[in-house]
């Protein structure tokens, strides 16, 4: 291959970009580079960093279904006996879990007793405090949601239909 920067004939060069321009030049030539260049799949060549962020940005562009939750963990039925049980398996009393998850004792009173349901980050503070899971798999049944003998639920499934 040849440098396009000193005209040396070399086994392999590097794409760089030098003083603005793209080219392929030699180890020897490398050093007077800004930074190596990157080839895109759209076939554009960029800066490593801008590259980078773009790839960044489409991920986080892409459309996401919420709806979608097939299989994903969600705060089991129950959580409350879970926490309990768990909580006096250390020997810890309300005031020491609290403590842990920086929370009011009060709170943890009432998730044990079932009249809270906590949200995420307290979830996630007692499962690291408490050593266990709260969360659960739950896959919903095909039929579940569907009305017999359609693709899917529609307005008139909750209309009350006389005969």
């Amino acid at each position: 291959m040849l440098c396009e920067m000193c005209g040396a004939e070399v086994p392999k060069t590097k794409f760089v970009k030098v003083e603005g321009a793209a080219l392929h030049v030699c180890q020897k030539c490398e050093k007077f580079s800004s930074s190596a260049m990157v080839k895109v799949n759209t076939g554009e060549i960029l800066l490593p960093t801008v590259a980078e962020r773009l790839e960044n940005r489409d991920k986080r562009m892409r459309e996401k279904d919420v709806l979608d939750s097939e299989g994903e963990p969600e705060l089991a039925l129950d959580y409350s006996e879970r926490v309990r049980k768990k909580r006096l398996a250390l020997g810890m009393s309300h005031e020491d879990l609290a403590k842990k998850v920086n929370e009011k004792k009060s709170i943890i009173i009432k998730v044990e007793g079932g009249e809270m349901r906590p949200d995420d980050k307290l979830v996630k503070k007692l499962e690291r405090a408490l050593m266990t899971s709260l969360r659960e798999k739950v896959e919903e049944e095909a039929g579940e949601l569907k009305a017999s003998g359609t693709q899917g639920m529609t307005l008139g499934d909750f209309i009350k239909r006389e005969k």
